[in-house]
This record gives structure tokens, sequence and C-alpha cells, in this order.
């Protein structure tokens, strides 16, 4: 007899599974979520560059009017009274050489300016703005059940007359059928990437449920990022008898007596023992091929036939923009506006130009700065350019290759913006850049899109892969499942998920009470102590399972911080003690950010997490002299690296150039100073008084450059200064350069 540790075991939390696991645990159920990254939220979350929160994956959230599912989930979990959403102020700005239009929310504000510009058209905009509500009216009495659909085949035609009508032609085909002026096709599936990439394979009945709901209900963001809707139903999870655990890789769906049972997961980060736990009901939030992996040969078949076809969505690309004033001075003045280029003159070009080159590529810039985002400080802004992509552009290429591209793409949109809003480029302070590669290494989605399978004819509405799978006791939440993907999609298939098992009873006895599975990764802050000027050294107990070796680093995540305005409670930081030792010391310069602030008022005894370790920054390859170059706090992961040279007896010279503004603000100057390596030279750098690292200093004590292997630790501009003034010397060879980029 299986014993039943939890009524529910959730894979992954993206939104699907986070609010499956929320509604489930509002009900009573005893739910256990496994997540292999170390935040929870997969596209909905944020992350911290300088000043700037930066919002991952969330433009705007469509509707919350009453025609909308998501108002009622909203209000059942809560979410309306914890979270501070923002209408923004309108639906969106279409800017093309033929037309600069704006539309506002609402059906008649909406239809009053369609009509203004479009006279001839007046009649069908009406036509086509009800057809797309009709259809949005009769979705949510549409069964969900397949034995239902099936029973209802007969009438469906009488009881769902517009889904049933929709369900004959793509949206480019509606399109046409409505209109003939190209303009307004192009403008009414201007923002057609929040969905899909070619208008004549999108499932009309997908694109007018969400597209009536950001017209008549308009769009949303939510203050601070998106992160914090997905911070908000953890809590609701872990406050109602739940557990989520991050850092966790489920690697098989145990089945047993052809029913799924429980999942065997291990730690991402350590090679630690297997753990199985058992449930009456597994809910994959994974994207399902991944799924199929974690099934034996049968049960992956059975998957298989059902989906195997299915094809998967374009990804998006998206660059992160953290402006250091206010770019309403450059024109700048829509929430999101939408750039066609003069090349796609009528539907049919668009599909093309979405694939195109990155010259001509459409594409859309978020302005953040035009509500109360919450994502900069006052006086700077933040912004995405964002544009259809594809994994087949990127996954063949080198890190160096690819790294490369990032930055001349990057280039290329900045530019363009820049045509736009002249002058807006030099308000840049700093900008990330994120592919379908990156979406793909972060939530593991294949292809890297972050929309599941395609919202196409025979993959949307009824044809949608079903929330319950053909194994029983195993099933779908999130984009990959009915209804599909985006903030909306998401949302709603992990509430409809835990709909259809939240009525079963509970198998697990309220008396029963499972140890924690989230305390092998806690550590206890036992001291801190000032090692510099503003820095500081922290050293927390080492969990027994903890491996790392020198040179890698951690994610430090703050359970309560004192401080939360404009950050995150995270931060990675390399680890300064060595693996032998018995405490793991991290080291970091304070500022005046909400996290430094919350370390800097930390207590003794004050618990945290660690995930990790994460790195490959080593030695271990090295062959010849060693020379680091070392800005500031980046003198944390060479420590370690010094005491594992010393342990190996290694017998090249190794130099240390160490910069830093001065002695006092030089973090373990006295420690490098007795460090026990034979053929060691420590040569500080203080640049209020000195030259900064340049060649000549490294030659005046190298002099033979091809002897050494090159190691880089700064911030990102030294990092590319160093890197460029040693490739610039052509006896030094790429391959002995090694900088440490955190991964």
């Amino acid at each position: 007899m299986t014993y039943y540790q939890f009524d529910t075991i959730i894979i992954g939390a993206g939104l699907g599974g986070l609010v499956a696991g929320a509604t489930l645990t509002k009900k009573g159920h005893r739910v256990l979520l496994l997540e292999q990254h170390y935040v929870a939220g997969g596209c909905a979350t944020t992350f911290k560059r300088k000043d700037y929160i930066m919002e991952v994956g969330l433009h705007e959230m469509d509707g919350l009017y009453e025609k909308d599912i998501k108002k009622d989930i909203f209000e059942y979990l809560e979410i309306d009274k914890n979270i501070n959403l923002i209408k923004v102020p309108e639906v969106f700005r279409l800017k093309s050489e033929k037309l600069d239009f704006t539309l506002p929310h609402g059906k008649k504000a909406s239809y009053d300016k369609l009509v203004s510009y479009f006279p001839n058209e007046a009649k069908n905009i009406q036509r086509f703005l009800t057809f797309m509500d009709n259809i949005l009216t009769e979705l949510p009495q549409f069964p969900l059940e397949k034995w239902k659909q099936t029973i209802t085949l007969p009438i469906m035609p009488l009881k769902f007359p517009n889904i049933v009508r929709a369900s004959r032609k793509s949206l480019g085909a509606w399109l046409d059928y409505y209109f003939k002026d190209e303009d307004l096709k192009l403008l009414l599936q201007a923002n057609l990437l929040y969905y899909h990439d070619d208008p004549y394979s999108m499932s009309m009945i997908y694109f007018a449920a969400a597209q009536t709901s950001y017209i008549n209900g308009g769009g949303y963001f939510i203050k601070g990022g998106s992160q914090k809707l997905s911070d908000y139903l953890v809590s609701i999870i872990n406050n109602n008898g739940g557990q989520v655990v991050l850092g966790k890789t489920v690697k098989e769906v145990i089945i047993e007596e052809g029913k799924a049972k429980g999942v065997l997961y291990h730690d991402k980060y350590q090679n630690s023992s297997e753990n199985r736990v058992y449930a009456e009901n597994i809910i994959s939030n994974a994207a399902i091929p991944v799924l199929e992996k974690m099934l034996p040969n049968k049960e992956a078949l059975k998957i298989n036939q059902k989906v195997g076809h299915l094809k998967p969505s374009c990804s998006l690309l998206s660059i992160y923009i953290g402006f250091k004033g206010d770019i309403k001075q450059y024109g700048s003045v829509n929430y999101s506006t939408f750039f066609s280029h003069k090349e796609v003159e009528t539907l049919k070009d668009v599909h093309k130009n979405y694939q195109g080159d990155w010259t001509k590529r459409n594409f859309v810039f978020v302005d953040y700065s035009q509500i109360d985002a919450g994502l900069a400080p006052k006086g700077k802004s933040f912004g995405v350019i964002c544009c259809a992509d594809y994994i087949q552009d990127w996954e063949s290429l080198s890190s160096d290759a690819y790294k490369a591209k990032k930055e001349e793409v990057a280039s290329i949109f900045i530019q363009r913006l820049d045509q736009k809003f002249p002058g807006i480029k030099n308000e840049i302070e700093h900008y990330e850049v994120a592919t379908s590669k990156t979406i793909r290494s972060y939530i593991n989605s294949p292809n890297g899109t972050p929309y599941g399978y395609a919202q196409i004819k025979g993959q949307s509405g009824r044809n949608r892969t079903p929330l319950k799978s053909p194994i029983p006791n195993l099933y779908f939440a999130g984009s990959w499942s009915f209804p599909g993907g985006g903030f909306t999609g998401a949302i709603i298939s992990g509430y409809l998920c835990a709909t259809q098992i939240q009525d079963q009873p509970n198998v697990v006895s309220k008396d029963q009470n499972e140890p924690s599975l989230d305390t092998e990764n806690k550590v206890t802050l036992i001291e801190k102590k000032l090692i510099a000027e503003d820095t500081v050294e922290l050293s927390f107990t080492k969990p027994v399972s903890f491996q790392y070796n020198a040179g890698q680093y951690l994610i430090l995540d703050l359970l309560t911080p004192k401080y939360t305005n404009l950050d995150i409670s995270h931060r990675p930081l390399s680890i300064v003690s060595h693996p032998s030792e018995e405490n793991i010391r991290l080291a970091m310069r304070y500022s005046d950010s909400s996290f430094k602030k919350s370390i800097k008022e930390m207590d003794l005894n004050t618990v945290c997490k660690i995930y990790g370790p994460i790195g490959s920054f080593s030695t271990q390859n090295a062959t010849k002299g060693i020379s680091f170059i070392v800005a500031g706090i980046g003198i944390t992961p060479i420590l370690p690296l010094l005491k594992e040279l010393e342990n190996q007896h290694y017998s090249n010279p190794v130099y240390l150039f160490y910069s830093n503004k001065n002695e006092v603000s030089t973090a373990y100057h006295h420690e490098l100073q007795e460090v026990q390596l034979e053929n060691f030279h420590y040569v500080p750098v203080f640049t209020e008084t000195e030259e900064r690292i340049s060649a000549i200093t490294l030659f005046s004590h190298l002099q033979q450059w091809d002897n050494f292997q090159y190691y880089i630790v700064g911030n990102s501009s030294f990092n590319k200064g160093m890197k460029e003034m040693l490739l610039s010397n052509p006896s030094i060879n790429n391959e002995d350069i090694l900088v440490d980029d955190f991964g």
C-alpha cells in the first residue's frame, strides 16, 4: 500500500503551478511544489541590475472586468487585496510609415477612434469587435472535458455559435473577410506577438478572447514587477500547510499500477541523494515535452501520441534597459509602442518580417516610466525592447560568438530606438539582453518559448492539450495545456486544473506531520565583520550536504529582509572560504540598495537560504603562470583559489594585480600579503594615487606575456576593458583568458 505524504505534488513553479497550488491549499489540500530554479515564477519574475528592477516577462495583463475569469480567480485568492495592479494608459500605439494610431481602452472609445481613422470600414469594425466580444462571452460555458465536448457536439453551433464560427478560420482569414484596408488589418493585430507570430495561423478564438479583454477591460501591470505576484502565491501555499521547495529537479514521475503516484527528485546544485515522495495527484507545470522524459517508456509514449505532433510557439528577444533620466523628454509618451517597418505593407508580410533581418524586424518598446511601475528610482526610467525570436538563430553559436551576437543585436535595436526617439540612447545606464536561449536555460522550455504550444487552429480551443493527461492522477497546468500561454492563459490553466481535483477527498491526515523538505539549504549567520571600508564579511553555518569548489559562487536569499524597496531578496555572491573550511564566508560592499541595507542591519543567528554552488571559474586547468587581474570586491573568488594553489604546491609564478581606490578600501589587503604560496607576487594598485592597471603595469612584472594564463574579475566594464587590452597583444591567445562573469 502506497503511503501518501501529500495530497498533490506540483512540478514547476510557473504561474500555472503556483495558482494551482494556491487554489488547492486554500481548499485544504496538502501540497508540495518542487521548482528547479532558485526563484519561483517562471517568466513572472524580476531581476536586479544597478538601480533597476528588471521585469522579465510582463508587459501588461488583460482584463480584470466582469467577463474575465481572472477577476474571480483574483478575488478567490485575494490577489486583488495584496497585489497593487496599475492600469496602463491605453491598449497600445502603432507607429508605421503610414499610420500613427493609439488604441484606447473601452469598446466604444476604441470603436469611435477606429472609425475616425477608417470611416469606410465603420460597419465592419462594429461587426468585428462584436464578434470578438461574443466569443469571449461564450468561452466560460464551453466544456473543458473531452467527453462533454463530444456529447455537446451536435448542439455546439446553437449553444456556442461564435466559437464554432471562429474555429473555421484563422485570425488573418477573418481580418481579410471583414476588411479591405491593409493598414486597418495591421493595426488590429499590432500586438500579435503577445500570442503568436503569424496572423494566418493564429487561432481566432484565442486572439479574440485576449484582445477583447484588453480593449474592454484594459491592461494592467503589477507594481514592483510580476515577482510580487509569484511571491504572493508562494506565501499562500506555505501559509496554508503546503511547501514550496526551490532548487530541486524532478528526475522521474513514479508510476505504479499504471497510475502516477509520486516523484523522484534531487537537488539541482548538489550531488545529494535522490528523494522519493508520494501523492494522490501529480500536476505538471513543466513543459509537456520535458515531462515526457520523466516518465517510463510506456507512459511517455501515451503522452507523445497525444502531443508529439504539436508545434511549439515562437520565442521572444528582450533588451532590458535602465535609463539614467526621464525619457519622456525624448518623445516617449506611450506605455507600449509597436514599431512596424515600412516593408510590412500587408498582413501577409507580418510573419516573414518576424523571422527577418534584425534591422527590419518589427518590435515593441514598453516604457514602464509612463506609470508608477516601481521598477526605477525617481528621476530614472526602465524600458524594454521586445521582438520575435527563434532558437535556431542562437543554439549553434560558441559562447563568445553568442555574446558577440547579443551585443550586435542590442546595438541594432538601440540605434533603431534612437531613430524613433532621438537622443534616448544617451540616457542608457545599463542594458541586458535575453534571447530564446536565455529563456530555455531558465525555465527549461523547448525552443525557449514562453508560450508553450503555438496558438494555431489545430492546437487551440477544444484542440488544446487537456488538463487531464492520459495517465491516471497526472494533470497538466500552464502554458502548454488549456487554454494556452501568456500570463492570463497560465493563471486560468492553473486554477481550472485545481478545480479538476479539488473536490476529491483528502488522502493525507491533517494530524500527520511531515517534516519540512526545505531545510537542507538553510544557513545561520554566525559572524559579521568589516574587512575594509564599507565592506563586510559574513560567516554562515555550512550545511552538511553543501559541497563546492574554490572559485564558485552561490545565491544568498534573505528570508526576512528588513528593506525591500526597489530590490529583490537574493544576490549571487562568490564564496570567500575554501571548501575545507568549517563555515561559509561571503563578502560584499555596502551600498544604499535595500538588500545591502538589510544585510547591514541583519542580526546574528538570522536564518537565510543558499542555492548552489554555481559557476566554473577555476584554476584546475592552469598549466602556465597565473595572472589574476582583479578590481574591488572581485577579490572574493581569488582567496579560495590561492588557497587551492597553495595546497597543490603550484610551482609556476602567480601574480595578483588588485585594483582599489586606496588601501583603506582594499578588502583582504593584509591577508594577501601573507599568502604562503611559492612564487606568489601581490601587486596592489591604488588608483587614488597611481595609474590604473594597464598593459605597462602587467608587462613591467610579467615580461613574457605568453607564459601566463589570465583570470579577470571585476565589474562588466573592467572585465571588458581588461580582456580587450590583453587580446590586443598578439602573443596572448583567447583561450588563455578566463573572465568570472558568474557562470
